[in-house]
């Protein structure tokens, strides 16, 4: 199954992957509306991103108390039944990448959904390598 890959030390934090998630899902440009987010160490100059990795474990699904999250069985990504989800947060809290989080005003995670197969961030990252998907152990 392909996965997000990251290479934190490829990362300049242009923030093109932020942007390009947010267009993709919401038709905003809003930074909190994407999937994936960066976490900026400006005095090391080094960027973090954070992305649902789709890891194996899948301590997410697992721990929602309603069953709101399950695994495309196509493309491995994570599904948010919307109407289900209560908004607990426990998916949030489980994650220990910290790739999940709330928007203020949606009561739902913000779980990267691999665009289905062609994940935006990927295609428009600034840094190539920085933000792969593909099957864990290829390489480039």
């Amino acid at each position: 199954m392909k996965r997000m890959m990251i290479r934190q030390e490829q990362c300049t934090g242009c923030e093109s992957c932020v942007l390009s998630c947010a267009f993709a899902h919401h038709d905003t440009f809003a930074l909190d509306w994407s999937c994936i987010q960066i976490v900026r160490h400006e005095e090391q100059g080094e960027f973090t991103p954070r992305v649902c990795i789709q890891c194996e474990e899948r301590f997410c699904v697992a721990v929602c108390p309603v069953d709101a999250l399950s695994v495309d069985p196509e493309v491995g990504a994570i599904r948010i039944d919307i109407d289900a989800c209560i908004g607990c947060r426990a998916c949030e809290t489980a994650c220990p990448y910290g790739a999940i989080h709330f928007v203020d005003e949606r009561s739902v995670p913000v779980i990267c959904d691999l665009c289905g197969g062609q994940p935006a961030c990927v295609a428009t990252c600034q840094k190539p390598g920085a933000i792969r998907y593909g099957e864990a152990g290829e390489t480039e």
